[in-house]
């Protein structure tokens, strides 16, 4: 671009970058505050399974979203079909003492969220959070039901809620004492491994969260509310601004290819897309319906306000980092910006009631349209042009820790081979929560057995492969075995419904560190020739 055109393209973009961000005076970021808060964003102790932390749905990679992407089958109950819905994995399915529990949807396999996990980068501009902003600008502590941040505390109130959530972090009827009270004793980062060195020195020493919630707060309390400060207060430490975008604003005339200038003034111009997406956070903050799906299906922002006019309607994100998202929309629709850009091309979707005036064709012939190349620049600029490198890579203050979840398989580490039970169903074992020393939310669990059978899970230090009476075993039956015995819950009689827990608290002592037992489920099943059914064997390593 010549060097006049880049004058008059950078001084009329000269105020368009991120503004100041709000931050509310009740809760001030300091280095104490902000290091708690981004110890608890990665600690996947805080779920009641010990897999998901907020960092499990919230990545860097996936520019502040999840790379990750499963199907939810809609308000029809059927995937795939018209009306699914693509979001976050989360827990299986859980009872109020945390016992697994089969999800009329998911079975035991993990819940995903009706809404695609959205960016968590620029969340601290927005006045309202979620897709639907029930995320309200007021905080009230959970715990005395007293205002303490009038307003700008969506990200304190967004903090909390998956804590609590079935199908995100939490069991059923879960409560923030059962959250507070894990975190007394739980060993900072236990299942995490690689982490970023101001983690690893907050917590040299063998650190507690006790003594860290002191040094953030003046005493070792620990509450819901300074739960949420923290979490909102490192995320605020978390501002993407030196994009390629924010350097060629800068007064860098390079910092954006020829193309990705065109991009740009496309965006600004024929493409329309700065009427919502307002360049500098890039999102006016409001909330549209771009007739994506039927109002009926997720009526959005209706839900919080009660409002007929706000059917269908959902935030406005921004699309900072957007390169890096695979997928788009509340819904998870779309899995690339080129699908995106078609859905705009032909002026959103198809459901008219409430959409947007806003959204109009943009196929039209020129000056109007938007022609090839031109969408081809604009892809650029959003793609790449928006990126802050730092996020890209995982550059501080963009770094993180790898998660146990990234490595222990869902279902556990398992071995061997089952043995058919009634309807020919195999017991499936449930052995994806890690035993680290000290966990009070360790559980291992059945599925898929006859429903009320009585059961027995066996223990012992030495696996087998073995066949008696056409039952395969993979424990050894050596008299050292510890027998666990139980009756299976569901319906009795019926092939698949069977399902059990065991539950215990994993003793923190260092000890056992390096143990491995070797567990597998009996299902004592009247249904079949043999007289049981077993499980796959699983391998349960304490650390």
């Amino acid at each position: 671009m010549r060097l006049p055109i880049f004058l008059a393209l950078a001084s009329s973009l000269a105020a368009q970058v991120l503004p100041p961000q709000p931050v509310p005076p009740q809760n001030p970021i300091t280095p104490q505050k902000a290091i708690l808060g981004k110890l608890l964003f990665w600690e996947e102790q805080l779920s009641s399974n010990n897999r998901v932390a907020c960092g499990t749905c919230h990545t860097f990679a996936a520019g502040g979203g999840d790379l990750r992407r499963a199907a939810h089958p809609g308000p029809d109950g059927v995937t795939p079909s018209p009306d699914d819905k693509f979001g976050s994995p989360g827990l299986p399915r859980s009872d109020a003492q945390n016992a697994y529990l089969p999800d009329a949807v998911f079975g035991t396999a993990p819940q995903v969220t009706g809404r695609a996990s959205p960016s968590f980068l620029t969340a601290a501009w927005f006045p309202e959070m979620f897709w639907d902003g029930r995320a309200r600008t007021n905080f009230v502590d959970p715990d005395t039901g007293v205002t303490t941040i009038p307003t700008g505390g969506a990200l304190e109130n967004q903090a909390l809620a998956p804590l609590l959530a079935h199908d995100e972090m939490a069991h059923d009827a879960r409560t923030f004492a059962n959250v507070t009270s894990k975190l007394q004793t739980a060993k900072p980062m236990a299942l995490a491994t690689n982490l970023p060195a101001d983690m690893a020195a907050a917590i040299a020493g063998g650190t507690a969260y006790p003594a860290l919630f002191q040094a953030a707060f003046g005493s070792p309390d620990i509450t819901a509310q300074r739960i949420a400060y923290a979490l909102a207060t490192y995320q605020r430490t978390l501002v993407p601004n030196q994009t390629p975008y924010d350097l060629f604003v800068a007064g860098n005339p390079n910092a954006l290819t020829p193309q990705q200038q065109n991009g740009l003034a496309v965006f600004n111009g024929p493409a329309r897309c700065n009427l919502c997406h307002t360049p500098g956070l890039f999102s006016d903050r409001q909330f549209r319906n771009l007739g994506l799906r039927p109002i009926a299906q997720d009526n959005g922002r209706q839900a919080v306000t009660g409002i007929a006019s706000d059917g269908g309607k959902f935030k406005v994100p921004s699309l900072r980092n957007v390169g890096l998202r695979t997928s788009f929309m509340h819904n998870g629709q779309f899995t690339t910006l080129g699908q995106v850009f078609g859905f705009y091309l032909n002026g959103g979707g198809p459901n008219l009631q409430n959409k947007d005036p806003l959204l109009q064709p943009l196929n039209g012939p020129p000056p109007g349209g938007v022609p090839p190349q031109a969408a081809n620049d604009l892809i650029n600029f959003l793609q790449n042009g928006l990126t802050d490198p730092r996020v890209a890579n995982g550059l501080p203050p963009f770094d993180r820790p790898t998660l146990r979840s990234q490595l222990l398989p869902e279902l556990g580490p398992l071995y061997g081979v089952g043995s058919a039970g009634t309807g020919g169903r195999v017991p499936q074992v449930l052995a994806g929560v890690p035993a680290n020393l000290g966990n009070v939310d360790w559980k291992l669990g059945v599925a898929n057995a006859r429903g009320g059978a009585p059961s027995t899970l066996v223990l012992n230090l030495f696996p087998t492969s073995a066949t008696i009476g056409g039952v395969n075993l993979n424990v050894l039956l050596n008299g050292g075995e510890l027998l666990v015995p139980g009756v299976l819950h569901g319906t009795p009689g019926v092939a698949g419904a069977g399902y059990g827990s065991l539950r215990l608290l994993v003793p923190n002592d260092p000890g056992l560190a390096g143990l491995v037992l070797f567990a597998q489920w009996f299902v004592w099943d009247s249904g079949v020739p043999a007289g049981a059914a077993t499980s796959r064997g699983s391998q349960v390593a304490l650390f």
